[in-house]
Order: C-alpha cells, then structure tokens, then sequence
C-alpha cells in the first residue's frame, strides 16, 4: 500500500504543477508621475526625465522615455516609444503610444495648457520586478507642455 501511496502522490505532483499552483491575479497598480521634457516642443522627437510615486508594489523612482512624434494637426498628435522606470529594487520597461492636444491663447498662441491620454505595455522587468507584464492606460496634464503630470493606472502580472 505505501508504494501505490508513493504513486498516487508523484502523479499528483506531476498533474499540477507547483508554478500553476501559485499564480497570483493580476495587480492593480496606480503611478503618478511628474515629467519634465528635456526636448523642447514641437519637434519630430520627445523624451521627458522625471518622478514616479506607484505606491506599495514599487514605491518611488524615476521615469526617463524617449519618443517619435506623428503629429495629426498644428495642435494635436501622437508620442510613441519606450519607457523604463527605475525603483529601488528593480527595473520595469515597455511601450507607450498617448496622443496629446495642445491649447494656444487666441491672441499671442502661447500655449495654455496641453491634455494628454494613452495606453502603455509593460514587457520586461528587473532584479525584483524581473517576472513583471502588463499593461494600462495613462492620462494627465501640461500648463506649458514642459511639466507634464501622468497617471498610469497599470494592471500588472509577477509581482
């Protein structure tokens, strides 16, 4: 009996795998970050240095993107590229595509303000964050498309 118990256990084991048995659901992550472009607009690149609040799961750190600029008018258009966003205990990078609408003042056109809204996709990690994908969507806000204010809202798998 013990050697059929020995079987029985060994099947077990190999049936469900201990990797399947310690997924965890996806995490909801919120970051508010504070962008400062160090590329002044308009030009045909973009890419912006700045901080990152993302609460429990990261904590705080520094974001720095680069980007491609495919304007769709004299006030409007797309930013894509990558991001990386570094944390004291690890790395996390992936993509972003967020469009953007410019407000000028009738009278001189000096910007008054720019509205930003897009997705972002997280494809690779490091050190702790090293299993971390997901993806999420982002919005935020420019007085003078300088400083810029995001909010990722991030669903996020391996944390």
């Amino acid at each position: 009996m013990v050697i059929g118990l020995s079987s029985l256990i060994a099947a077990t084991a190999v049936a469900t795998p201990a990797s399947a048995a310690t997924k965890k659901k996806p995490q909801h992550v919120t970051c508010n970050l504070t962008l400062f472009a160090t590329i002044k607009q308009p030009a045909a690149t973009a890419a912006n240095f700045g901080s990152a609040k993302c609460g429990k799961h990261f904590g705080t750190g520094v974001q720095q993107d680069s980007s491609t600029v495919k304007r769709t008018s004299l006030v409007s258009g797309t930013f894509t590229g990558p991001f990386r966003m570094f944390f004291d205990r690890g790395t996390i990078s992936g993509t972003f595509s967020i469009g953007f609408v410019t407000m000028f003042a009738p009278a001189t056109y000096a910007i008054t303000g720019v509205v930003y809204k897009g997705t972002l996709k997280v494809a690779k990690g490091t050190g702790a964050y090293r299993n971390v994908r997901g993806s999420g969507t982002l919005t935020g806000t420019s007085p003078d498309a300088v400083r810029t204010t995001l909010v990722y809202k991030l669903e996020l798998k391996g944390l």
